[in-house]
């Protein structure tokens, strides 16, 4: 299907990211399916599929770069999603300000799960190297007998080294970061910070080896990259995450902490919704 026949839906907020929200014998399921190419057609309950194309050709600025101007005058932008749009790009510009204070030789962004995924891909946008490492629900651990928080004593480590081959998908691994030029900055919208610390204790498992880095940094979206707030701030970062329902619009999949070991299984059969693609899509012509 080319991108004169997708039906873009208006901006919904409700509509969930997940591949399971879209009948598959409708034309929002294909227009963007990852993993479904123009030439797979349905019969009954299977399909037939072709050589599918790659997920950045049909999604975020790849897919944008390869559009001609007819095509993206097709991404209308209503009131409402260009008011949406202009509030994701203030708090963008927020977080990149304050990035580029912390960091003014440059940065490596690396997401945690799904709230933070589209402000990475519109920093993606702006030229930043960016990626998502897909794991949720970290907080479902236990407090030891020193008070600390932690689910790491819960792990298996096969997991742990199923889960390092992942980030080794994502070019996350002790040797690249070491030598990049840049800092590798770890971040996540925060409400008391043990997700993230979590995290960071699952990247300094001697089968990761990444989280005590000198040049890595884990830092909250929120409270560390949003200093100095306004009431008009802290209503924004209230409408983002809570009211908008950022998750719903996330580029990557929810893992639970019990499938650690999935990890790269469940990220390579995520499908956007549609919903969220046009929503990157729209900002990135904003952006442009």
């Amino acid at each position: 299907m080319g991108i004169n026949e997708i039906n873009f839906n208006a901006f919904n907020p409700g509509m969930s990211g997940y591949y399971s929200s879209y009948s598959p014998s409708s034309n929002e399921f294909n227009a963007f399916n990852p993993g479904m190419s123009s030439a797979d057609s349905f019969t009954g309950d299977s399909f037939t599929r072709t050589a599918a194309p790659s997920v950045k050709e049909l999604y975020g600025i790849d897919k944008y770069n390869s559009m001609s101007a007819a095509e993206r005058a097709l991404i209308e932008i209503t009131p409402e999603s260009r008011k949406q749009i202009d509030e994701v790009l203030s708090m963008t510009n927020t977080i990149e300000k304050e990035l580029k204070h912390r960091y003014p030789s440059g940065v490596n962004l690396v997401g945690l799960g799904r709230s933070p995924s589209l402000l990475m891909e519109v920093f993606k946008a702006k030229g930043y190297d960016t990626k998502t490492c897909a794991l949720s629900n970290l907080t479902s651990g236990e407090y030891d007998i020193s008070g600390k928080y932690s689910y790491l004593k819960q792990l298996d480590v096969n997991d742990v080294k199923a889960y390092n081959e992942y980030l080794k998908e994502l070019g996350l691994t002790p040797e690249k970061i070491k030598a990049s030029s840049k800092p590798t900055v770890f971040v996540d919208y925060t409400r008391t910070g043990n997700s993230l610390r979590s995290f960071a204790e699952l990247l300094k498992r001697p089968e990761i080896g990444i989280g005590n880095l000198d040049n890595v940094a884990f830092l909250s979206l929120n409270k560390d990259l949003m200093p100095n707030q306004t009431m008009a701030d802290k209503a924004l970062i209230d409408k983002f995450w809570e009211n908008l329902g950022i998750k719903n619009f996330s580029f990557t999949p929810r893992v639970n902490i019990s499938e650690l070991g999935r990890a790269g299984e469940i990220v390579r059969n995520f499908r956007p919704a549609e919903s969220a693609a046009k929503f990157l899509l729209q900002i990135i012509k904003v952006i442009k």
